[in-house]
C-alpha cells in the first residue's frame, strides 16, 4: 500500500494487499456484500448506468466504463475501467480481462482508492453466481455436483465461491484447452473431487452449471439440457452483445433472471432472443426482485437460469469493503 501526496492522499493498493485483504475479509462477506446489490437495485436505490462498452474489433477486445453509487453507500462513488481481451491468454499470457477500480469521496470528489480490478473482478462475479446459485437452487441434495465450462481465471473464484452457499463435493470441469481444465483439477483437488470430462459429461452430470466462455458464436443450447430433472445455470461468459454462449432459444424453456434489467438487454443471448422475437422485454426477471419477495419461481419449469452482465454496483462494493478494512493492511 501506498499513498500519492499528490493526489490529496489516494491511496494504491498493490496485487499482493487485494490478495491479502480480500483473504481476510472472506468469502461470507463479500458474497453478502455483493447480494446487497440485487436488493438495492430492485428497490430502485442505485445509479449504475449500463456500462458503455468500446469494441475494438481490429484486436478481438473492448474498452468499458462503469460507474456506479448507492444510496446506501452515499459518501462513495465508483468507476471501474476494464477491457475484456479474449486472445490476450494464449498470445501475450496475460489476463482475459484487465482493469483498474478508482474510489472516489462523494463529498470532496477525492480520489481515495486506486487498485488493478483483476481480483476484485473475479470475486464479485463470483460472488453474483453464488447469490444466484442460493436462491434459485430450490431442490435438495445432500451434496450438489458443480458443472464448469471455461476453465480460465474465473473458474477457481466460482468454484470457492459457490461452495460457500452449497455443499460441494464433485466438480466437473470441460475446457476447449485440456492442459487448463487439468490444471484446474489439480488447484481444487485439495479441498473438492476434480474430473476433467467432456462438455456433454459435464451438462449431463452437473446439479449446478456455470458457463464461463467469451464466445462470439453460441455453443450450447436447449437440447444439451438434460430434461426432467432440476438444474441452476449461470450463464456468465455472454457479457455483451458480441459474445453469446447460449443459443436465445434456451430462454423459452428455462425459468430465467438477471441482474440488471437495463443491461442484460445488451447481451449476446437476450439481444438475438429480443431482436428475433423468442422473448419479449417484459419476458426478463430480475434476481432482486426475486429476492425481495416481488418475482415468484416458475415452478412449472425445473431449469433455473441466471444471466450475469456484471453490474458497476458490485465492484463498488466490493472497493468499498477494501477501503473499510484499509487497517488490516497496517496491522499486518
Amino acid at each position: 500500500m501506498r499513498v500519492i501526496d499528490e493526489m490529496h492522499g489516494t491511496v494504491v493498493l498493490s496485487i499482493e494487499d487485494i490478495n491479502f485483504l480480500l483473504n481476510k475479509i472472506g468469502w461470507n462477506k463479500i458474497i453478502s456484500r455483493v447480494g446487497e446489490t440485487f436488493i438495492e437495485e430492485a428497490y430502485g436505490r442505485t445509479i449504475c448506468p449500463p456500462k458503455t462498452i468500446i469494441p475494438l474489433g481490429k484486436f478481438n477486445n473492448d474498452y468499458r466504463c462503469m460507474p456506479s453509487t448507492m444510496s446506501k453507500y452515499e459518501d462513495f462513488i465508483g468507476t471501474k475501467i476494464i477491457s475484456c481481451c479474449a486472445d490476450c491468454p494464449e498470445k501475450f499470457n496475460t489476463p482475459l480481462a484487465k482493469g483498474i477500480y478508482l474510489l472516489t469521496d462523494s463529498e470532496t470528489q477525492n480520489l481515495i482508492l486506486m487498485f488493478d480490478s483483476n481480483l476484485t473482478t473475479c470475486c464479485r462475479t463470483a460472488s453474483a453466481s453464488a447469490t444466484a446459485v442460493k436462491y434459485l437452487t430450490t431442490f435438495k441434495r445432500p451434496f450438489y455436483r458443480l458443472g464448469i465450462i471455461g476453465c480460465g481465471q474465473q473458474a477457481l473464484f466460482h468454484a470457492l465461491a459457490i461452495s460457500r452457499v452449497v455443499d460441494i463435493f464433485d466438480i466437473y470441469l470441460y475446457d476447449l484447452n485440456k492442459v487448463r481444465a487439468d490444471g484446474l483439477a489439480t488447484r481444487l483437488s485439495d479441498k473438492f473431487y476434480p474430473l476433467v470430462l467432456s462438455k456433454e459429461e459435464v451438462i449431463n452430470n452437473s446439479d449446478i452449471l456455470i458457463t464461463l466462455t467469451p464466445t462470439k458464436e453460441p455453443h450450447l443450447f436447449g437440447f444439451d439440457l438434460p430434461s426432467g430433472r432440476p438444474m441452476t445455470i449461470c450463464a456468465v461468459g455472454g457479457d455483451s452483445e458480441e459474445k453469446i454462449e447460449w443459443e436465445p432459444q434456451v430462454l423459452t424453456i428455462v425459468d430465467h433472471y438477471c441482474d440488471s434489467l437495463e443491461q442484460v438487454s445488451h447481451t449476446g443471448t437476450v439481444s438475438r432472443a429480443l431482436r428475433d422475437k423468442i422473448i419479449r422485454k417484459e419476458n426478463l426477471k430480475s434476481l432482486g426482485k426475486l429476492m425481495i419477495g416481488e418475482e415468484k419461481l416458475d415452478e412449472s419449469k425445473k431449469i433455473k437460469f441466471f444471466i450475469s452482465t456484471g453490474v458497476a454496483t458490485q465492484d463498488l462494493c466490493v472497493a468499498i469493503l477494501l477501503y473499510e478494512n484499509l487497517g488490516l493492511l497496517e496491522e499486518h
